[in-house]
């Protein structure tokens, strides 16, 4: 094996420095840099990406506040609508309840005057139809004739 020959273990030596010197030469001054480059590329996309998602969300929270802001002010003024209208339904109802009510009481004052006047006027023809009918069944029992103002002086006694 020619690595463990002891007369070329100098030269191999050399060599073996000599490349891993041009190695690292090349590693240290072309391609580590460039690694490093895109590395930190990387690093300051991500950060920039980071950070303008923080910017993003903080936006977002702020308008989902605005949001729920004017969604509380909507709820307060749909309230409000809707007790001023109510108010108005109630107001309108009570005016026409008392309209109801007014003419209702008219039409059952007119109507018992109607009653009172009927139920009077009935009494009288009532009053006017006994008196005739106790007459006739006076006379028709009698052998004497009644007359008319004696059953009037009675039912008058009567009432």
């Amino acid at each position: 094996m020619p690595q463990l020959d002891f007369t070329t273990f100098l030269p191999q030596l050399f060599w073996l420095f000599l490349s891993l010197s041009v190695l690292y030469v090349v590693l240290s001054r072309i391609a580590l840099p460039r690694i490093s480059d895109v590395i930190e590329e990387r690093k300051d996309t991500i950060t920039d990406d980071l950070d303008e998602a923080k910017s993003l969300s903080l936006e977002a929270e702020g308008v989902v506040e605005d949001l729920r802001i004017k969604i509380e002010e909507a709820k307060l003024q749909s309230q409000k609508n809707l007790m001023t209208e109510r108010q108005k339904s109630l107001e309108k109802i009570s005016l026409k309840r008392k309209e109801f009510e007014d003419k209702a009481l008219k039409d059952i004052t007119s109507s018992e005057n109607t009653i009172t006047e009927s139920k009077h006027s009935a009494l009288k023809d009532i009053s006017l139809v006994a008196e005739d009918i106790a007459e006739e069944m006076l006379n028709n029992l009698f052998i004497k004739k009644v007359e008319k103002k004696d059953l009037s002086k009675f039912s008058k006694n009567l009432n």
